[in-house]
């Protein structure tokens, strides 16, 4: 794999921020040349296995106590950590790998991943558990570098590289032919921070996904922010091409969206392929669409202008040949706008309810609060019966800590959804999701975990 490296400031990027100091912090102290074998052996005792090993969730136990908060450069990033980790790796999971790039196993180049995660997944367990130092012939593990920049411009894209360094000696050994794994990763300039996800592990399509909301209140100050709130149906990477084969198409999402710009609020649909990647410099105007041609290009439709308090619905629909996706405006079916159809793209199976931003600053206020109403799905092996989602949502609270016999924290467990700027509710049958600005919910609550 390989990404052009990119710079620039962007306190928007929760993940980067957790991520800033990761470099100085372990990749030279704990999984440096001089002190990856014994960070192994740690990492076994504590229960890693090369079966079991996933990237992010690792580093945090390479000290010798990670609760320890001498070991992080802030608390936050290690109450954090679950957090940042479990976000990357939902975007990772989503990044089709690039044709003509090689592999995970460095000896194996032409065996490809089928996501950036399962990449990243592969590349580390070799890193740590099939690779040698010179010299230490019964001890695993090799150097891993990690470099983290930052989008100089707005795109909700990770991109991602792998490198590995060739030993200046290996002995002939495939096990010493390698001394170093680089990762290079780009963090997003903001993105999806309010998220519920049906993980749904079957393969059936889904037919229908509607959601019902009122347009909010303009956010209080909105200088230079966009914001997008939709539900959207995704697929999922296919597996990689291989010889000859034509590329395969690329992951999209399917999206009837709303979008707060500084020309107000207002409607229009998309289709995004997972690459396309653009600067939000480069945001379509209000008047501007793009048809579908094919599952590899992006398309959207013209915007039309909606006021604060006019209920919405958002429909994706599939006739057993064309994806569709509208709004249905002011509780009349009948009047519908920002029609996109699609065809001849990968199955949707990944349903998703989103509030994603750009350009905006954490004392920024953004919107107080979105709730969908009547949500319904529909997928192709059940014929019309609506089926009952499982929104995944992560949590805020900790669990409980882990003690050793003398009552000492052994490991703290922080939530999965930290990083999300709004706490997500889903009602018990999965029909309701209320998102709630976190600060405004700290308020309401009365100083609950944010």
């Amino acid at each position: 794999m390989g990404e052009a490296k990119e710079s620039g400031a962007s306190p928007q990027s929760p993940f980067a921020a957790g991520y800033e100091a990761y470099p100085q912090n372990f990749s030279n102290k704990y999984f440096g040349p001089d002190t990856v074998v014994e960070t192994v052996k740690r990492l076994i005792l504590r229960g890693f296995t090369r079966d079991n090993l996933r990237w992010g969730y690792y580093q945090k136990y390479a000290p010798p106590d990670p609760t320890e908060m001498g070991n992080w450069v802030r608390p936050d990033y290690y109450k954090n950590w679950e957090s940042s980790v479990d976000e990357a790796r939902e975007g990772l999971a989503k990044i089709p790998i690039e044709p003509n790039r090689p592999g995970p196993d460095p000896d194996n180049p032409k065996a490809l991943a089928k996501t950036m995660l399962e990449h990243l997944d592969t590349a580390v367990k070799i890193a740590l558990f099939d690779k040698h130092l010179v010299g230490n012939p019964n001890d695993s593990g090799i150097a891993i570098e990690i470099v983290v920049g930052k989008q100089g411009k707005k795109s909700r894209r990770h991109k991602v590289s792998t490198e590995w360094r060739t030993a200046a000696a290996n002995h002939g050994d495939p096990k010493y032919k390698y001394d170093r794994l680089t990762i290079t990763m780009t963090c997003p300039f903001g993105g999806w921070i309010g998220t519920a996800a049906w993980k749904y592990p079957g393969a059936s399509k889904f037919t229908r996904f509607e959601a019902s909301y009122a347009v909010p209140a303009a956010p209080a100050s909105s200088d230079g922010q966009i914001i997008f709130i939709f539900n959207g149906l995704e697929s999922l990477p296919p597996p990689p091409a291989s010889g000859t084969a034509a590329a395969p198409l690329p992951p999209a999402i399917l999206q009837p969206v709303l979008q707060w710009t500084e020309d107000g609020w207002a409607v229009r649909s998309w289709y995004v392929p997972a690459t396309y990647t653009p600067s939000m410099e480069q945001m379509p105007g209000p008047s501007d669409e793009r048809a579908f041609t094919t599952g590899s290009a992006p398309a959207w439709t013209r915007t039309t202008r909606v006021d604060e308090g006019t209920a919405l619905k958002g429909v994706i629909e599939w006739d057993g040949m064309i994806y569709r996706c509208w709004f249905e405006l002011g509780g009349d079916d009948t009047v519908r706008v920002a029609e996109l159809r699609t065809n001849n793209i990968l199955p949707l199976t990944y349903p998703v309810a989103v509030i994603e931003a750009y350009g905006f600053d954490d004392n920024e206020e953004l919107v107080t609060s979105v709730t969908m109403t009547d949500i319904a799905l529909q997928r192709s092996d059940v014929s019309a019966l609506a089926v009952e989602p499982t929104w995944t949502v992560g949590t805020d609270d900790p669990p409980q800590p882990q003690t050793d016999s003398a009552g000492k924290n052994t490991i703290i467990l922080w939530g999965t959804g930290r990083m999300q700027k709004y706490r997500v509710v889903p009602s018990d049958d999965g029909a309701k999701i209320t998102f709630t600005r976190k600060d405004e919910y700290r308020a309401r609550t009365r100083g609950a975990t944010p």
